[in-house]
């Protein structure tokens, strides 16, 4: 089942919070607090993005950006089971990504990322999955 390209719910891999922090202002940045400011948008996550954000907020110097994400963000943990369904579709190593899915299957979030790795979920349709370029564009309109 393919979710809407209208849905205004995202979850935001790591990969683009580091691209938003680690560069100085880039459009990935633009994108984040365009999505992170106002009411048009929701952020959703779960307690295992929340510890890479951390993870990666502390190593870049970003713990103030860190925080301004986190308290936009809803908590929305998979179960062990809806986790399971997915790591089938992901490299052994890679259960975080699994429990990223799993969470926007359950709540229908679009996931942005740049990660590989949830190609074959996203190919299933059980998932939409949207490139940081390709959010750029939608988002921001360019």
């Amino acid at each position: 089942m393919r979710r809407s390209s209208m849905t205004s719910k995202f979850l935001l891999d790591t990969n683009v919070f580091i691209a938003a922090v680690k560069k100085g202002w880039t459009d990935t940045t633009e994108l984040l607090l365009h999505i992170l400011s106002g009411d048009k948008y929701h952020i959703i996550g779960n307690d295992v993005l929340l510890a890479e954000y951390r993870k990666y907020a502390e190593r870049l110097n970003a713990r103030d950006f860190y925080e301004f994400l986190r308290l936009r963000m809803e908590i929305v943990n998979p179960t062990r089971k809806e986790v399971l369904r997915l790591l089938p579709y992901f490299p052994p190593a890679q259960i975080a990504d699994a429990v990223h899915a799993a969470t926007c299957l359950k709540t229908g979030a679009v996931l942005i990322t740049n990660d590989r790795h949830f190609k074959k979920v996203a190919e299933e349709g059980l998932i939409e999955v949207w490139s940081i370029s390709e959010a750029i564009r939608r988002v921001l309109r360019r």
